[in-house]
């Protein structure tokens, strides 16, 4: 219900219902706050106005018509000097006043980017991230990286577009290799092996409708090959959660679940496997289960091939840069979108038009699994819990 102007470009509100006093610096950062009511001596039982007078704060209590006056503490004095001292451009006092703050409560977020900002403008950018890594800011952290990153490119700046092209010429080589053994693998009669079958997923990503007709009449795949897919894709999202640079929200492997990765990546596969094989049994589907399961594990090959280099990417990554990576990973979804697709397309023999509808009903149907997953287990818990119940009443009348 009233404001009032500080020292050091700080201003303090006040809350009449909690009867509380809350500061901020010029930036919006709360510095403390303080007050409560009641009868003890200090507190305010209907705090009604706020100003300053120097140091002093001075706030009127509306129920006992009278002033009441607040001198700072110590960790305040260090707290407004500290801001003094940032307004004055006396960085290194300013750390060492952040310092004594940082003694007296550890958990200031506001201390550390105060030492990280006073870092920063004397050219301590790496000594400046640690800082802001402790206070969780994701943009400081990202704008000393990048002062570093400019001295890292000055001095490397010829190793970069050799490392570059080099990386592109390996892409190419390895892409031709596997075009020239599919090749040859197609000529081949009998059973192929892991390697050759994991190979040809590179020819259906590329040529979709060919490559998933193959897959089904020519045996150029297996329940193994799409096995391994899978096991592939799940890593690699598990990767991206671990290896993801710290700007962009990557976590600790302390942190990291790899069962959550796991459920997230195989249950949606295995719902869209299911309910478009139970669908497709009423509607004249010619692919099986298992033909299903292979096409839809194909399909899946550019998440691991996009997502682990992008994970790399986003390490050497600025802030402002990573619409970028969700341009690659957006990319990468929709074109898995697209091979499951044209894959259950070709594996059931569908029409472009009727395709579109049974994968329509596929996605209802994958969310009325799910529904009736959800209520047979909760059915399951209350039988559960039930039993249970009657075993302790008969325990207790024994």
């Amino acid at each position: 219900i009233d404001a009032a102007v500080g020292p050091e470009g700080t201003w303090s509100i006040i809350d009449e219902k909690r009867s509380k006093v809350f500061t901020y610096d010029s930036q919006g950062n709360l510095l403390f706050a303080f007050g409560d009511s009641g009868n003890q001596r200090g507190s305010i039982a209907n705090i009604e106005a706020v100003v300053y007078q120097g140091d002093k704060m001075l706030l009127l209590d509306k129920a006992n018509m009278s002033f009441t006056v607040y001198r700072r503490t110590e960790y305040g004095d260090v707290l407004i000097n500290a801001l003094k001292n940032k307004n004055e451009r006396n960085y290194s006092e300013e750390i060492n006043d952040w310092r004594e703050i940082l003694k007296r409560n550890n958990n200031f977020d506001v201390a550390y980017v105060g030492i990280a900002a006073a870092l920063y403008r004397e050219g301590n950018f790496e000594d400046a991230m640690d800082y802001y890594k402790a206070a969780y800011d994701r943009s400081g952290y990202s704008d000393s990286y990048r002062e570093i990153r400019k001295e890292w490119i000055s001095d490397f700046f010829i190793v970069i577009p050799i490392v570059v092209v080099a990386v592109i010429i390996l892409v190419v080589k390895f892409m031709g290799y596997a075009a020239r053994r599919n090749r040859f693998v197609a000529m081949k009669v009998g059973q192929k092996n892991i390697r050759e079958e994991l190979l040809y997923a590179f020819h259906v990503i590329a040529h979709p409708f060919d490559g998933f007709w193959d897959l089904k009449h020519e045996k150029r795949g297996s329940v193994r090959s799409a096995f391994v897919i899978l096991v592939i894709t799940v890593l690699a999202f598990f990767y991206q959660t671990v290896g993801t640079g710290y700007i962009f929200g990557g976590q600790d492997a302390d942190t990291a679940n790899i069962f959550m990765t796991l459920i997230s990546v195989v249950l949606p596969l295995l719902l869209w496997v299911i309910a478009n094989w139970c669908l497709t049994t009423l509607f004249d589907g010619e692919g099986s289960f298992s033909d299903v399961f292979v096409a839809s594990c194909y399909a899946l090959v550019p998440l691991p091939l996009l997502i682990i280099p992008t994970t790399l990417i986003s390490n050497v990554l600025v802030a402002e840069e990573g619409s970028f990576i969700s341009m690659i990973n957006a990319f990468a979804f929709l074109w898995v979108g697209v091979l499951i697709f044209f894959g259950m397309m070709i594996t059931h023999d569908y029409s472009f038009g009727k395709s579109i509808i049974i994968a329509a009903v596929t996605i209802l149907g994958m969310i009325f699994i799910m529904f009736i997953a959800v209520l047979f287990s909760t059915l399951i818990t209350k039988i559960v819990t039930f039993i249970f119940s009657i075993i302790n009443e008969i325990q207790y009348r024994v």
